[in-house]
C-alpha cells in the first residue's frame, strides 16, 4: 500500500533517464519509486478503490477546465499541480504534486512546506494561487457534495 498522506510527489530521472517518484513526507523524509507520478497517483487512486476518471470528471465539470487540475481525494487532502522541471519528451512529466495543507508560503519559483523544507519549482507565485482558488472550490463542491449522501452513511 502507497503512503497517503504527505506533503509533495516530485519528479526526477533515475539513472537510466526514466521517470521517477520522490515521495517527500510530512515529517521531510524521502521515499524514491521507480514510476511516474501519473502511476503513483493512478494507484494510490485504486488503493482508496476512487474511479479515476469519475473524479477528472467531476473535476472538469466544477472548473470547466481538463488541464493541470488540483487532484481531490478528500475535503483535508488536496494535491495542488506544481511545474518542477522541464519536459524533454512529449510523455515527459514534468508536473508534480504539493498537499494544499502543507504549503506555508510561495513565492515565484519556489514553495515552503510545513516542515521549513524550500522546494524550488518552474512555477510562478500567481499561477499557484490560481491553483490553491481552483481547490478551495473544488473543496467547497466536494463538501456539498458529500452532504447529498451523509444520510446513507448514519445508523
Amino acid at each position: 500500500m502507497l503512503p497517503i498522506q504527505f506533503a509533495a510527489l516530485i519528479p526526477f530521472y533515475d539513472t537510466y533517464g526514466q521517470n521517477s517518484t520522490c515521495l517527500i513526507l510530512k515529517d521531510g523524509s524521502r521515499e524514491y519509486f521507480g514510476f511516474s507520478i501519473k502511476t503513483y497517483i493512478r494507484n494510490m487512486f485504486y488503493d482508496l478503490h476512487l474511479d479515476p476518471k469519475a473524479l477528472n470528471f467531476w473535476t472538469y465539470k466544477i472548473l470547466g477546465t481538463k488541464l493541470n487540475t488540483p487532484v481531490i481525494i478528500d475535503d483535508s487532502l488536496i494535491l495542488l499541480p506544481v511545474k518542477f522541471r522541464k519536459s524533454v519528451g512529449k510523455q515527459d512529466g514534468c508536473f508534480g504534486y504539493v498537499t494544499n495543507s502543507c504549503i506555508t508560503d510561495i513565492e515565484d519559483n519556489q514553495i515552503t512546506l510545513s516542515h521549513n523544507e524550500v522546494l524550488p519549482s518552474l512555477s510562478q507565485k500567481s499561477y499557484i494561487l490560481k491553483k490553491q482558488k481552483d481547490a478551495k472550490l473544488l473543496k467547497y463542491s466536494y463538501t456539498d457534495y458529500k452532504k447529498q449522501y451523509e444520510f446513507m452513511w448514519k445508523s
